[in-house]
């Protein structure tokens, strides 16, 4: 009988060895990177698809597109209210506050100052000068207020459609 003893505890020794804790850290990477990611094509609005389908690399309008402060709000663009999100086609500009209608920018240029027209909910029309300085082409600072400092912007983008099997 001590040898069953001497067995079984050897046996629950050797499979205590092998059962190890869950890590509480994944050391997998995700892999898709979600910062910057847009909800999909059909919860957007249409001035949001035009900026998103624009072809910058014919107009040479680098600013075409669709923006906002930090990637993870990508994610809430055409969805819920929130500050800090720009929607940029050739002829308008759409932002929280306000949309406006745009002078076109110099093709080719990485600072641009447009003169706009803007309505804000329920107020007047008004005249400002908009300035945009791309950073890169995935970053861009943002001025819509003389005299203030510029917003740091991130281009929004949406995933890859995934290609169906013929």
């Amino acid at each position: 009988m001590s040898r069953i003893k001497i067995i079984v505890t050897m046996a629950m020794l050797v499979l205590a060895g092998c059962v190890t804790e869950p890590s509480s850290k994944s050391s997998k990477k995700p892999s898709v990177n979600l910062d910057a990611v847009l909800p999909p094509e059909s919860l957007l609005r249409k001035d949001t698809l035009a900026a998103l389908k624009h072809d910058r690399s014919q107009s040479k309008l680098a600013y075409v597109g669709v923006w906002a402060s930090n990637g993870d709000k990508c994610a809430m663009m055409d969805q819920t209210s929130f500050e800090g999100f720009a929607v940029i086609t050739p002829d308008s500009i759409r932002r929280s506050n306000e949309t406006c209608e745009i002078s076109q920018g110099k093709p080719g240029s990485a600072v641009n100052s447009l003169e706009a027209i803007c309505k804000a909910r329920g107020s007047m029309t008004t005249s400002k000068n908009i300035s945009i300085r791309m950073l890169s082409s995935r970053q861009m600072a943002l001025t819509t207020t003389p005299g203030t400092p510029p917003t740091a912007m991130v281009r929004c983008r949406l995933l890859p459609t995934p290609v169906s099997p013929d």
